[in-house]
């Protein structure tokens, strides 16, 4: 799991129709070797721009979706309400 930042949303006029209905936003990583690296991820949770999100990626990330094989390579799972260091 990846601690991201909701950058934006992103729109696609076109899409393959088991995609329709799904919203896509663009995410940056926030800890880590890969700070700042920015993605597009699908949100089943409605996400909102500036949140701090924790993102599933690989078949992990598609087991949110029915069926489990659509063309998903990260989701946003969670909210991040709090940071705690240990």
């Amino acid at each position: 799991m990846i601690a991201a930042r909701v950058i934006d949303n992103i729109w696609s006029t076109r899409k393959a129709d088991c995609l329709v209905g799904i919203k896509f936003m663009i995410v940056e990583v926030i800890d880590g070797k890969d700070a700042g690296r920015r993605f597009i991820a699908a949100d089943l949770i409605n996400a909102g721009i500036g949140e701090n999100v924790i993102v599933s990626q690989g078949s992990a990330a598609r087991q949110m979706f029915q069926p489990d094989t659509l063309p998903i390579d990260a989701a946003i799972i969670g909210i991040i309400d709090e940071e705690c260091t240990f």
